[in-house]
């Protein structure tokens, strides 16, 4: 399952973007194979421990959440404060010096009323889109590839012998584990 860390820098929940994801997916029925979270700006306080620099904090964050999720997607407000665009760009750079540009990505918040979400948006539906058709068809042929093989193993040998063997298999491992 493909999972996406909303984080918002600017408030501790992103109901607009969480609900545009959801919509999204429910649109083109890919819900199912993606979880949604989020992050607000307690998430840093809860990564920073005092002394440490704000940077190794943040990358401390950042690597924290990549191993829970697939994606962090940050939400950043043009119109924010001074102290969040320097927060921005410190996560911009540790995005840049870690590699992580195809696994982070920033985007502008939802706005009310705003009746089109931003194209940033859009792009990544698609990508994640793409990436979940990707997964089932290799998972497709992955399974494919393992009939096939099962069916070219036993093609000789009558359906009843193969159902034996495969009992006698299954009893095997059950008294392993017992």
């Amino acid at each position: 399952m493909l999972s996406v860390r909303i984080w918002n820098l600017q408030s501790d929940c992103d109901a607009k973007a969480v609900k545009f994801l959801e919509n999204e997916f429910l649109r083109f029925r890919q819900l199912e194979y993606l979880a949604i979270r989020t992050a607000g700006r307690n998430a840093l306080r809860r990564c920073h421990k005092k002394g440490t620099p704000v940077r190794d904090s943040l990358k401390r964050a950042i690597q924290h959440y990549l191993k829970q999720d697939d994606y962090i997607i940050f939400v950043v407000d043009s119109d924010q404060k001074q102290e969040l665009t320097s927060l921005a760009d410190e996560i911009r750079q540790i995005v840049k010096d870690c590699n992580l540009s195809n696994k982070v990505f920033f985007v502008a918040d939802i706005q009310e009323g705003e009746f089109a979400a931003p194209t940033q948006w859009h792009r990544i539906i698609s990508r994640f889109r793409t990436e979940v058709e990707s997964e089932r068809k290799r998972l497709r042929e992955e399974w494919d590839r393992a009939v096939a093989h099962f069916h070219n193993a036993f093609a000789d040998m009558p359906e009843e012998e193969v159902m034996r063997h495969f009992e006698e298999a299954l009893a095997e491992v059950r008294r392993e584990r017992a």
